[in-house]
């Protein structure tokens, strides 16, 4: 019901602040909020591969290796979609929906701030059911509140969990 909008604290991190006279009480938040329910996992062996892009240019320009480019160029030549986080014209981070490779450029390299995800999760649903592929990257707990939110699996969904450890207020930042 649109009654959850994020609030910056005294630091200036983003948290969830309920706005009790829109709230009609159904607890979706709870249900879908990592926080308070975490994805079930079946603590099965996964294969794991270390890797990196051959291609100095794109490597150099991103992190990790620039499997991320990689895997982006991938999904946008089969026509589908890339959200990730992008520095702003303040230059702070907000994740965006990229849709050519062109503007791919946006989203390499390391933010090591919170990012504002915006409106993604409502767009990455409505490119799921308009039948597209879609690649999020984000933050364990971005990439769990997508998922909760969706509230389904769809095959033409892919995710990439980028390591969190802890990022710096963003009010020193500024």
């Amino acid at each position: 019901v649109n009654c959850i909008t994020p609030q910056k604290d005294r630091e200036g991190f983003f948290y969830p602040d309920i706005d009790e006279d829109k709230c009609i009480n159904c607890n979706q938040c709870e249900k879908v909020c990592p926080m308070f329910d975490t994805l079930k996992s079946d603590n099965s062996f996964k294969e794991t591969y270390i890797t990196y892009l051959n291609n100095d240019k794109i490597r150099l320009q991103s992190s990790s290796g620039g499997v991320f480019s990689a895997v982006s160029d991938g999904i946008l030549c089969s026509g589908g979609v890339v959200y990730g986080a992008a520095f702003d014209e303040e230059f702070m981070v907000r994740h965006i929906r990229v849709d050519s490779i062109e503007d791919m450029y946006m989203l390499r390299g390391s933010k090591y701030l919170q990012s504002d995800i915006g409106d993604t999760f409502v767009q990455v649903k409505a490119d799921l059911n308009n039948k597209k592929t879609v690649l999020y990257t984000g933050t364990a707990c971005q990439i769990a509140g997508l998922k909760k939110f969706l509230n389904k699996d769809y095959d033409s969904l892919y995710t990439i969990d980028v390591l969190c450890h802890g990022v710096p207020s963003p009010e020193i930042w500024r």
